[in-house]
């Protein structure tokens, strides 16, 4: 539309319009809030409201301060996995305008907002691991099902039979988790009482079913990680876990401790002896390998046999040579 077709629009749905500049001056304000774009047509200009610059984007477009369309960025860049798909449509153009309220950091203010994303990152302190695909029609119904509380159909490929053809299963989708490389659907099947966990990119399909589900008042996604600990793989229990660490390796456990009531034990060659109660899982088999020669497990008896057949074992394999 051209400036006086804006205007005859405002006055025809009841706005008083005294004059077509201030209209002018109007747009020239949206346009720099980014709601809005224009293009030269011979002697006129058009204007035309930006793609999903509506709702909330088109209202805070003149008032989104540098400080909020930071935060919108980074929000969008460190919890891009968990806003749910159609939430994050919704969103879509309130993250454009607060992209391009951070492009206009002319002056020293808003130059330090639009540098900020160089400045900060997160990294992850596992090995990298090229993720494995998760198909887009996928993740939708499954963030769609989770938003609206409705059941899930979900084919799904378990690693531990990948011969058998998978049936379709219907779950109640409780709560999504990122780790590492992998995204994870915590939900419940049929009269089960336990949450299981299945790999998004282990799903052949998803749809979401019309059937409402009361989402159980007594699940917590929080507890259920922090508690449970079923991503720290087959947990088995707590155990009073003590272990040797050589000298310079003390601060991996000093400076994070494993533990609540872990306590440390210094010697005269600058190793330590760390003990406290964690959790028997895959992971802290992991975390433990991770340290090689520099880590002796003392206790419980039962561990150090293990990690003692494994590395007679990985003794053996590098004995043979090439």
């Amino acid at each position: 539309m051209t400036t006086p077709q804006v205007a005859d629009a405002l006055e025809r749905s009841g706005q008083t319009v005294r004059h077509v500049k201030t209209v002018q001056r109007r747009l020239e304000a949206l346009l720099e809030a980014g709601v809005v774009v224009k293009r030269k047509a011979g002697n006129t200009l058009e204007w035309q409201k930006k793609e999903g610059a509506s709702g909330v984007a088109a209202k805070a477009g003149t008032m989104m301060t540098f400080d909020e369309a930071l935060a919108l960025q980074t929000l969008k860049r460190f919890a891009g996995r968990q806003i749910p798909t159609l939430v994050g449509a919704a969103l879509g153009g309130l993250f454009e305008v607060a992209e391009d309220r951070l492009k206009q950091g002319a002056t020293p203010d808003g130059r330090r907002h639009a540098s900020w994303h160089r400045k900060v990152a997160a990294v992850d302190n596992g090995f990298h691991l090229l993720a494995p695909t998760v198909k887009e029609a996928i993740f939708f119904a499954v963030s769609e099902a989770l938003f609206s509380e409705q059941l899930l159909e979900i084919v799904y490929k378990p690693r531990s039979n990948p011969e058998k053809k998978p049936q379709p299963q219907e779950v109640m989708p409780l709560g999504l988790v990122e780790m590492a490389s992998f995204v994870y659907l915590v939900a419940k099947r049929g009269s089960k009482p336990e949450p299981a966990m299945y790999r998004l990119d282990r799903m052949e399909s998803a749809r979401v079913c019309p059937e409402p589900f009361p989402y159980p008042k007594d699940f917590s996604l929080e507890k259920y990680i922090a508690q449970e600990r079923q991503f720290d793989f087959l947990p088995r229990g707590e155990i009073k876990l003590a272990v040797r660490f050589t000298n310079g390796r003390s601060h991996a456990v000093c400076e994070a401790p494993i533990s609540q009531d872990q306590t440390v034990e210094h010697y005269p060659d600058g190793s330590i002896i760390v003990r406290g109660t964690v959790k028997l899982s895959e992971r802290l088999h992991w975390w433990l390998r991770s340290f090689g020669p520099f880590a002796e497990v003392l206790e419980p008896t039962h561990l150090r046999d293990e990690f003692a057949a494994e590395s007679r074992a990985a003794a053996k394999l590098y004995a043979r040579g090439r």
